[in-house]
């Protein structure tokens, strides 16, 4: 029989909160936890079902050691695409980002040396500052270890190894494509050493001056609820302060 309406609807709700409560806690999410925190009107008997279901057409999986879900590449995948609500940013950081372009950005150096360091100290993931004649700007690589996912000292070493030498990263943050924001989540990036990581990434286009990119890098655990809308706004910072250099 096809599912319902109702069914479906359920099967997205339960999705997203997985999804959210592994975004926050970094911790395999059970059907206790998940009913309890969310204070879902279902038994965890209906909750495991629909893990069941979400497991079979690939969004979730569970590490052999523990009970609860976590998402796989595809379940962040839908999440970003289907279910996510992009969170827009407050007056409070519009103003402090604000800040630092109008007290800070003198020249062309100041704008690719400061843009990685606020966007590394902002959102606690390594950045990139990418420009089309070579130019690489690099900044945060201690906030990539902060993260649970790496304290493994080979997924650590991988990262670090895939960042350091730069070349099949840089071209992947400088492809070509169509939308204002590209997100390469976990194998996406066909870059091995990336399989762990999400990399977000933002044109910047000034008026007759060479573009460029920005990056994101973190673990597939990323609140791309807020890294967007951050992105979207500084690139657009950026573009503008292209035309004045």
């Amino acid at each position: 029989m096809p599912r319902s309406a109702d069914h479906e609807a359920r099967r997205k709700d339960i999705l997203a909160a997985a999804i959210e409560l592994y975004l926050d806690s970094a911790q395999p999410v059970s059907s206790d936890i998940l009913r309890k925190r969310r204070k879902m009107n279902l038994s965890s008997a209906s909750v495991r079902n629909v893990f069941s279901e979400l497991e079979e057409v690939g969004f979730l999986t569970h590490p052999h050691t523990s009970a609860g879900r976590v998402p796989t590449d595809d379940g962040y995948r839908y999440y970003v695409n289907v279910l996510m609500k992009k969170k827009k940013l407050t007056e409070e950081e519009i103003n402090f980002i604000d800040k630092i372009y109008e007290l800070k950005i003198r020249e062309l150096d100041d704008l690719v040396s400061e843009t990685p360091r606020m966007m590394a100290d902002f959102t606690h993931y390594a950045s990139v500052v990418s420009f089309g004649d070579g130019d690489v700007y690099f900044q945060g690589m201690r906030y990539i270890l902060e993260h649970p996912e790496f304290s493994d000292v080979r997924m650590a070493h991988m990262v670090v190894e895939a960042i350091e030498e730069k070349e099949a990263l840089i071209d992947l943050i400088n492809q070509n494509f169509a939308d204002k924001t590209m997100i390469y989540i976990g194998k996406e990036s066909h870059c091995p050493q990336m399989e762990y990581c999400s990399i977000v990434v933002s044109r910047c286009e000034g008026k007759g001056k060479k573009d460029g990119r920005l990056a994101l890098i973190g673990p597939k655990r990323m609140a791309y609820d807020k890294v967007i809308p951050l992105m979207e706004y500084v690139s657009e910072i950026v573009s503008k302060s292209l035309d004045r250099f």
